[in-house]
């Protein structure tokens, strides 16, 4: 699932310092690519905020560049709590409750939250800040993302179900990923001059 610096999360309010400019030639293309190449089916939106707007509440980002531009027809899920990141005190505090941010997070395309800020939705809709034909929306696109996964299906006839978990937690699969967290390694800051790194004898 792409996580993008637009679509994901290393502040609250990091994305404020970048131009438009900056988004669309340094942060963006990577997961432009994973979009239309890799046809990846799930991305996640961010905890920050991108001119002005929470990351997962950003139609620019999520109906304007992600499915307009993109294409994408995937589901968008909030990064765990993202959502009650609109409201809480000492985030971005851009609605004052739940069920507005609930609703406007659906209508600027987050399909799910991973929290339980949705649970306002039912509020939402009585209050008339959405439609349940908003909502169903994104039903759909949950939906047809189950069914793509089989789970509707008799589990002998998926073959995910045949993946055991000694494979998934494999010795191979474990050192793949230490392989690449070593050879991806970035250092945030030069505290003390530490590079360039001096040569031992």
């Amino acid at each position: 699932m792409p996580y993008t610096p637009a679509l994901n999360g290393t502040g609250i309010a990091l994305m404020q310092k970048y131009k438009y400019r900056d988004l669309l030639e340094t942060y963006l293309p990577a997961f432009e690519a994973l979009v239309k190449e890799a046809d990846v089916q799930e991305v996640m939106c961010a905890y920050n905020r991108f001119e002005g707007k929470p990351c997962c509440g950003s139609d620019q980002l999520l109906i304007d560049i992600l499915r307009n531009k993109w294409g994408f027809k995937g589901v968008v899920i909030a990064d765990c709590g993202a959502i009650a990141d609109f409201y809480k005190p000492n985030t971005h505090e851009t609605h004052k409750d739940a069920s507005s941010a609930s609703a406007d997070a659906v209508l600027k395309g987050t399909d799910l939250d991973c929290g339980s800020s949705y649970k306002a939705l039912v509020e939402a809709v009585q209050k008339g800040q959405i439609k349940e034909t908003d909502i169903d929306v994104s039903v759909r696109r949950l939906l047809l993302a189950r069914f793509r996964l089989g789970e509707m299906d008799d589990p002998t006839l998926v073959s995910w179900n045949k993946i055991s978990y000694d494979v998934v937690a494999s010795k191979a699969h474990n050192d793949i990923a230490l392989d690449m967290a070593r050879k991806s390694m970035t250092l945030l800051q030069n505290r003390n001059h530490i590079l360039p790194l001096k040569k031992e004898d």
